[in-house]
């Protein structure tokens, strides 16, 4: 509907709360109008959903009202544009909507539990802790002052360093773009290091994060055709036997593949103008003009490829281990928690909030990915309720080595370990 939200089969009228939405108007927009179902992102971004289910109810409207209005009508298999194909999967085809969970479902308890923890100790919200705020303020600092050092003195050295700080800016900024109250922090954070905060807020948040590894995830396909992480398609001879293995010579170009794409998002009218967009052609220009078109390329590459390998390669390895290639066991999920658990990997389990600095804060992916609002401060608690409620469920809560998981994600950009298989996009909410 280009008017109404579908939550759990079914319609409301969002209109007149737009602005009083906490997570603002542009959210609620999007949800509705980038996909066809907005359950799985009311239920993710809302822990305490026994109080928002019931603040919704007022604004429900009658099926038939929305159906007189007028419904866009998914194309058919045999009905396809060629220059923009739908996805089509066997729940989508039969016309399948995504349901509500009971109370009694593995997901609905473990957000009560989060949701009692957070109130607990006094950020019901999930918000980020003092030492998180301090420690970004830190990492902000030391990103400027590495970066002039960079330019000022030319020596490689610094680039390296700048590049390993600026992984960890957008660290910060993955963290940031996931809560209203700090967009701009994440504007300071994405965007100052070359990402886009806009991009992410829509594409990420609203794609990546409510049908992870499906064709709807804006990240199954962002590293074709250099690395493939499909598991239901064939690799070429390059693709099988000799890209895989290099993939940190790729990864270092990654943020520049990552800012064309968003540029030409911009350029089609997807992506609004910020001024913050400016900052990664001013920074290469500012060391092209102080140190050359040699040398200043050189300290460009060094500083982005150190920030392109460790970024990009912890981010890969949180949905390419090898459990996460495994289609039929996703299909097959109970809940869309279940789901998520199956398409994301963790490691260094209980590492504390700044030993998980070395990660990136990405080892505690499942945590993120059920509970996108909440600060990375908290993951350490929430990803203890979340292996207690996990074994008391009989759900198969999957955690290894980082040495492991990066050859299983190698193993997966080699190998379809799902080949010729339907993902479905709606898994875990049937």
């Amino acid at each position: 509907s280009a008017k109404y939200w579908r939550i759990g089969g079914k319609w409301y009228d969002f209109t007149t709360f737009l602005d009083r939405h906490p997570g603002g108007s542009e959210v609620l927009l999007l949800s509705r109008d980038r996909f066809e179902d907005c359950t799985f992102v009311f239920e993710a971004h809302h822990h305490n959903y026994q109080k928002v289910r019931a603040i919704i109810r007022k604004y429900e409207v009658p099926e038939e009202r929305v159906r007189k209005e007028g419904l866009r009508v998914r194309p058919k298999p045999n009905e396809q544009d060629p220059k923009r194909p739908a996805h089509q999967d066997k729940s989508l085809n039969s016309g399948e909507v995504v349901k509500l969970l009971d109370d009694n479902a593995f997901y609905s308890v473990l957000r009560r539990r989060v949701t009692d923890y957070l109130r607990k100790i006094g950020y019901p919200q999930g918000g980020p802790t003092l030492q998180c705020k301090c420690l970004f303020w830190a990492n902000f600092t030391a990103w400027g002052l590495s970066w002039f050092g960079t330019w000022y003195t030319g020596r490689f050295l610094w680039a390296a360093g700048t590049g390993i700080v600026s992984a960890w800016l957008g660290a910060f900024g993955h963290n940031w773009c996931h809560q209203p109250n700090y967009k701009f922090w994440a504007y300071l954070s994405l965007d100052c290091v070359g990402f886009s905060s806009d991009g992410w807020y829509r594409e990420h948040n609203l794609q990546h994060h409510m049908y992870t590894n499906t064709p709807w995830d804006n990240h199954f396909k962002g590293t074709d055709p250099f690395l493939i992480t499909d598991p239901t398609v064939e690799r070429n001879f390059l693709q099988r036997w000799i890209l895989p293995y290099v993939n940190p010579v790729i990864l270092m170009f990654g943020l520049y593949g990552n800012y064309i794409a968003h540029t030409v998002e911009l350029l089609k009218g997807n992506e609004k103008f910020a001024v913050s967009k400016l900052l990664f052609p001013l920074q290469i220009g500012a060391m092209l003009k102080r140190w050359g078109l040699i040398k200043g390329a050189g300290l460009i590459l060094t500083l982005n490829g150190f920030l392109g390998v460790y970024y990009f390669s912890v981010a890969l390895m949180n949905h390419n281990a090898e459990h996460c290639m495994d289609v039929k066991v996703r299909n097959s999920s109970r809940d869309w928690a279940v789901a998520q658990l199956n398409s994301s990997a963790d490691w260094g389990v209980q590492d504390s909030f700044l030993v998980a600095a070395r990660w990136l804060w990405l080892n505690y992916h499942t945590v993120h990915h059920l509970f996108p609002l909440i600060d990375f401060s908290h993951h350490p608690a929430v990803q203890a309720i979340l292996m207690d409620t996990c074994e008391e469920f009989g759900v198969h809560y999957r955690a290894g080595t980082a040495k492991n998981i990066y050859k299983e994600m190698v193993n997966s950009f080699a190998s379809p370990l799902s080949l010729m298989q339907e993902c479905v996009v709606y898994a875990g909410g049937l």
